[in-house]
């Protein structure tokens, strides 16, 4: 049971998903607990590791009692995506849920003002969602995520900025977007317990937690971003997910001659999105409604109609080579 909330924290719990994790969830856990925002809680959450990563997150436990605290699983999750949604689905079920949630990596380091960022960001989304008759107890489901340096494993810059270094816009947000492609980075979220509340429950089937994090708040709420990168995302060797380089041809090619990897992930896309409709289908507008029944039936269009329905749609990625190869990719 996570103690109760420091009253400078702002409310703030950040979310912690641990696995073999030695090598850096120190350095990570430090760079939380010297944010700007004081008296911010850490719960971390041990996947089984078969490393030191439990006995160095019960020193900080000890070190930092009621700021920090771990929970030792019983059973592997199965993934991060899963480990993710089950720590969303218990800080939702508390008896006194947070405020506002962010998600940890173990392995990225936070700049000294990432929380105090997207804190900033999150509270101005808040006011122009409840302008108008609606009070602070209606403040609608929101979701801010900024950008984020990408380096390799001893911190050295790879790339300054990873919406430039996958070509992904934040401002593309609109549902038939981001059924197909993803812009949020999970490391790089915060949001708050109006959509923390829609996620007492996780999906049988998501592509990532984030991905599934972006479509509950766009369907519910409202996505916003800060533009500036807040943390170092580590890429090593044992990341669950890295961050790979953006449109080239000569990647093109390859993915269309060992499509196995993507073909799996677009069928993951589609029991997503039939997740979502089956989850919420009875709080979904018919608009909405309407786009995920079509993008469920995609793989039983011809090729032709499945180009047409694409475009109709606007079930687009953020280039067209992308897009190409999404038309040659579904349901194959």
């Amino acid at each position: 049971m996570m103690e109760k909330k420091n009253k400078e924290s702002e409310g703030i719990l950040v979310l912690v998903a641990a696995r073999n994790g030695e090598r850096y969830i120190g350095e990570q856990l430090d760079s939380i607990l010297n944010q700007t925002v004081p008296g911010i809680r850490i719960l971390v959450s041990d996947d089984c590791s078969q490393d030191r990563t439990p006995q160095i997150a019960g020193a900080y436990a000890k070190r930092f009692p009621g700021q920090v605290q771990v929970w030792q699983r019983e059973r592997p999750s199965g993934g991060a995506a899963a480990h993710f949604l089950e720590l969303l689905s218990f800080a939702a079920r508390m008896e006194e849920p947070p405020e506002y949630v962010l998600l940890s990596d173990q392995d990225d380091v936070w700049f000294p003002y990432k929380a105090q960022r997207l804190l900033g960001q999150m509270k101005r989304t808040e006011r122009e969602g409840s302008k108008g008759e609606m009070g602070r107890s209606q403040t609608l489901p929101v979701l801010v995520h900024s950008d984020l340096t990408v380096t390799d494993e001893k911190l050295k810059v790879i790339a300054p900025s990873f919406f430039a270094y996958q070509k992904v816009s934040p401002q593309r947000r609109a549902l038939p977007q981001l059924l197909v492609q993803n812009n949020v980075t999970g490391g790089a979220v915060m949001l708050n317990r109006p959509l923390l509340e829609l996620l007492k429950t996780p999906p049988q089937v998501c592509l990532m937690h984030d991905a599934w994090l972006a479509l509950v708040a766009c369907c519910f709420g409202t996505i916003s971003w800060v533009k500036e990168p807040l943390y170092y995302y580590r890429q090593h060797g044992a990341n669950a997910l890295g961050a790979e380089k953006g449109d080239s041809p000569e990647g093109f090619i390859r993915r269309l001659k060992d499509g196995g990897e993507a073909r799996d992930n677009y069928r993951k896309m589609f029991g997503q999105a039939r997740c979502l409709l089956e989850m919420y289908g009875d709080r979904l507008d018919e608009e909405q409604k309407a786009v995920l029944k079509a993008f469920i039936r995609l793989p039983r269009r011809s090729r032709v109609g499945k180009m047409a329905e694409i475009l109709r749609w606007g079930f687009t990625k953020n280039t067209w080579l992308r897009t190409l190869g999404q038309m040659m990719m579904i349901g194959d």
